[in-house]
């Protein structure tokens, strides 16, 4: 068997350089200095087509074989937190933070461009490597995918780190994986008083106050209690001061869900209630709704591939089953576009350090399951371009 030991200690070294200097959605010009300067020395061309993310191309050389694309998906961003995990590789910019694995990400995307530059000879077809940016804003794919990047695409692949998952384990699962999700904000507007007149005037605190309660309605009466969904208000804010009835309050949050068909229809459910509890309180009210990010969708042909480029990786059946998550990922626009899958690796050792949710402030991972990510990335893009698979 190969020793992947040096390619491990690779992995590792450039996830802790980006995740010593973290940075937000946008503005992540010393890991894209970064990647591009890896990729160079590999000897992989590489092209920018917004502003911080980085495209490169591998093309195989062999001629008897599938001559398609593969794409393979890595996120850089960091997220607004102060790190608290007392590591040698802490975060040293102080309120940003690697907590979603986006470092370990770009890693393994990194070590899977050294793994393939070093054997174009048994593919052919071109691997395409996307290091994405601002994927916790959903702020940059749309912009990516206008500009051509997804354009010559066959399937599409990514991995997410899972610390809810064993080290050694990985979840594949055909059809939503993540939740679709909107985002509305909803303006209850009345005249106010004196709170020792409250009858001379509407109330828009109180009004806000019922509709934040009866919006709940909307999934326990109105959805079918087998189809998955959750709404949350986030944001209340109303009143400037103690003694006057408030002339308006905002509520904001987002819905999510697993089919996407419920989007239009909680923007009706969500209007329907504002309006006729603001009139109740004689309040009137202003919803804006704003469709953010559909449902996650692995499409069932290519989790079939995945497994396959798995089995390849471990040697065996290390599938583990768990429920599809309420979070989101803008992957799923990639999903939208072209077939593909988003699979989940666990890096939970089974010690404190590596068992903290996604986006805490403490979280950390398993480091020796990385490799393995990497070998995936691989072994995907090689399944694919074998054609031994009916590809949709």
């Amino acid at each position: 068997m190969k020793d992947f030991s040096a390619l491990s200690d690779y992995i590792i070294r450039i996830r802790r350089i980006i995740h010593k200097r973290p940075e937000l959605s946008g503005i992540e010009f010393l890991t894209q200095t970064l990647v591009k300067k890896e990729l160079e020395q590999m000897q992989i061309p590489y092209r920018t087509l917004h502003e911080t993310d980085v495209i490169a191309e591998i093309t195989g050389t062999r001629t008897n074989g599938l001559n398609q694309t593969v794409l393979l998906r890595a996120d850089m961003d960091a997220l607004p937190l102060t790190e608290k995990t007392n590591t040698e590789y802490a975060s040293e910019c102080p309120g940003v933070m690697h907590a979603c694995g986006h470092d370990s990400h770009t890693a393994m995307l990194l070590g899977a461009a050294k793994l393939l530059s070093e054997c174009r000879d048994i593919f052919s077809g071109t691997i395409r490597l996307v290091f994405q940016p601002a994927e916790e804003t959903g702020g940059e794919t749309q912009k990516l995918i206008e500009n051509g990047m997804l354009d010559g695409v066959n399937t599409v692949f990514a991995i997410h780190v899972a610390p809810d998952i064993p080290s050694g384990k990985i979840n594949i699962q055909p059809g939503p994986c993540m939740a679709g999700v909107d985002d509305f904000s909803i303006r209850i507007t009345g005249t106010g008083s004196h709170g020792a007149t409250p009858h001379l005037g509407s109330d828009a605190l109180l009004t806000g106050a019922h509709l934040a309660v009866n919006l709940q309605q909307v999934i326990s009466r109105e959805i079918d209690p087998q189809e998955p969904a959750v709404l949350t208000i986030g944001i209340f804010q109303s009143g400037t001061k103690i003694n006057l009835l408030a002339q308006e309050a905002v509520l904001s949050g987002n819905i999510r869900f697993f089919k996407k068909e419920l989007s239009g229809y909680f923007c009706e459910a969500l209007t329907r209630y504002s309006n006729h509890t603001a009139a109740m309180f004689r309040c009137s009210s202003f919803v804006t709704y704003t469709p953010s990010l559909l449902p996650t969708v692995n499409a069932p042909g290519c989790c079939i591939i995945a497994k396959a480029a798995a089995l390849a990786v471990w040697g065996k059946d290390n599938l583990m089953e768990r429920p599809a998550s309420m979070a989101s990922e803008d992957f799923s626009r990639y999903l939208n576009t072209v077939p593909g899958v988003m699979i989940f690796l666990g890096t939970n050792d089974g010690t404190k350090r590596t068992s903290w949710p996604l986006h805490h402030e403490c979280f950390d991972l398993d480091e020796s399951v990385l490799v393995n990510g990497s070998r995936l990335y691989v072994n995907y893009a090689l399944e694919w371009l074998s054609g031994k698979f009916a590809i949709l």
